[in-house]
């Protein structure tokens, strides 16, 4: 429309709390809260108010006070409310508080800013300060680098999720304590978990978050927890090469429990343990620990379980429930599971790499890739090994079962002292002399050996055992067997060098090669 008029524009200022109702046009400042208003009035106008000028002293957020979730691009608006005609309508601020970011209590990300008061007091405002639900959030922590000089207390309820590994890091420079570790529902951590009435750590999420260690310290402490997971995180030491010593024995993962607390029920899955002494570290009694889909690297020992048993709590008789799956093991210097303590220990579906080998890779065993020393009801079932024939001695084996144990890959089985070798098929050459390639160490653990075998050849068929007794010194095999159709024209033999026996054979000129199936097993 056409102006029809133009006017003087006065103004007033003063407090917010005396800012009488402006005349139309009329500006007035509020000098305390730096905000501007200009007057509405008159008999066309809808009302006589005082209308707030946008500057950036105003919050928009506390203006924008009619927010209904629609979800337009689906098509058409969702109903919110009981009907299409009352939606629920709520303020932006509202709606925004639904989510909280670790940036909204200060903290920064940028590597050089120390953050640990401000991600700690993000956590406990959100999830301790107060002990009702409606009070919890999402704690966010975009991509950064958060450096941390002191531990990070993680209380119970609490949900921290980040952009993944390597893109959300928590990084901390202190010398003693850990990264972070579990706390109880008022924050507290160590002795002081369960005191003023507070829930022990429980139901705590952890997800796509790296919690780095830049000096000999934990990178993570489970501590007297029951019901928390992990997903997607990553736990780093400042080992940058397999440590040849247990060092101070820091872990990428302690799991601890106190007297009063017992730890179970806790859950990594798709999570990375690395460049420390030891990947997890379990020593005091707890139940019900899952690894899942994980990856251990560069480490002396990949797990370390039960070692330290007191006969009182909280190291009564160590972990029990421990279950490892689907998992792979790669560049640890010593064992990749050794079990000193405890029941029921489960290895099933692992890939063990470069492990056991002095960090040297194949052709340099050291000790046992799974030790389990001798514990009751601990299992390796379906789990791989690079460590190659050549490297399995009496010491220096892919599975320590003991006496007590079950042991299954994928051509053996060991229940205790049985060992049930699959050896497959080898083709017997025609007239001529050769080994099988068949080896057995000679050794006190390896004296008695059965080989169950089925030879066809011409139309021939032989089953039989051969029973092994040897010592470096010392052979003998029998050859029991019964063929259907007339001799099958094949002896055995055997012959010993640097401690071991090898299956030898003998064929006679039929024209015609043989083929023998068998599988053996170790008397022990």
């Amino acid at each position: 429309m056409a102006v029809v008029q133009i006017s003087r524009i006065t103004h007033r200022s003063g407090v917010s709390d005396n800012l009488p109702q402006l005349a139309r046009g009329e500006i007035g400042l509020a000098v305390d809260t730096r905000k501007v208003y200009i007057g509405n009035g008159g008999s066309d106008a809808p009302t006589t108010e005082n209308l707030e000028i946008l500057t950036n002293r105003s919050n928009v957020i506390a203006l924008a006070d009619s927010y209904t979730y629609s979800d337009s691009q689906i098509g058409f608006n969702a109903q919110t409310g009981s009907t299409a005609n009352t939606p629920i309508t709520r303020s932006l601020q509202n709606k925004v508080d639904d989510f909280a970011s670790v940036r909204d209590f200060g903290a920064v990300g940028d590597g050089t800013t120390d953050d640990t008061a401000a991600i700690n007091r993000a956590l406990y405002e959100l999830f301790a300060r107060e002990q009702i639900e409606r009070v919890r959030r999402t704690l966010y922590f975009p991509a950064g680098d958060y450096l941390v000089t002191g531990v990070i207390k993680i209380p119970t309820y609490a949900k921290l999720v980040g952009e993944g590994p390597e893109s959300s890091t928590i990084r901390s420079t202190a010398t003693t304590g850990s990264v972070a570790q579990l706390a109880d529902s008022l924050q507290q951590v160590d002795s002081s978990v369960g005191s003023s009435s507070a829930l022990r750590p429980s139901y705590i999420v952890v997800e796509g978050l790296s919690f780095e260690a830049d000096n000999d310290i934990h990178s993570f402490l489970v501590d007297q927890a029951k019901s928390c997971f992990f997903t997607n995180c990553s736990f780093t030491g400042a080992k940058t090469t397999a440590p040849s010593t247990v060092g101070n024995v820091k872990a990428a993962v302690s799991i601890t429990s106190s007297t009063t607390y017992t730890t179970e029920h806790v859950n990594f899955k798709n999570c990375t343990f690395s460049n420390q002494s030891f990947g997890v570290i379990m020593d005091h009694d707890m139940k019900s620990v899952l690894i899942d889909g994980c990856y251990f690297l560069t480490c002396y020992k990949g797990i370390k379980s039960g070692e330290n048993i007191t006969g009182s709590a909280p190291a009564v008789n160590g972990p029990k429930s421990v279950k490892v799956t689907g998992s792979i093991f790669d560049n640890i210097y010593s064992s990749g599971v050794h079990v000193y303590n405890g029941t029921g220990f489960v290895s099933a579906f692992n890939i063990y790499k470069d492990v056991g080998n002095n960090a040297l890779g194949n052709g340099n065993a050291a000790v046992d890739v799974i030790d389990f020393n001798g514990v009751s009801d601990c299992y390796s079932i379906g789990d791989i090994f690079d460590r190659p024939d050549a490297d399995v001695t009496i010491t220096k084996r892919r599975i320590d079962v003991g006496n007590k144990n079950i042991g299954m890959d994928g051509a053996n089985l060991q229940i205790g002292r049985f060992l049930r070798q699959s050896r497959a098929t080898v083709t017997l050459d025609d007239n001529s002399t050769k080994t099988t390639g068949v080896t057995f160490v000679s050794n006190s653990d390896n004296y008695a050996v059965e080989i169950e075998y089925f030879i066809v050849r011409n139309s021939k068929y032989r089953q039989g055992l051969l029973r092994l007794t040897h010592d470096s010194t010392a052979q003998v095999l029998d050859d029991d067997f019964n063929e259907n159709n007339g001799d099958i024209g094949v002896t055995f033999n055997v012959s010993n060098t640097s401690n071991i026996t090898t299956l030898n054979y003998t064929t006679t000129s039929t024209g015609s090669a043989g083929t023998m199936y068998f599988s053996s097993r170790i008397i022990r």
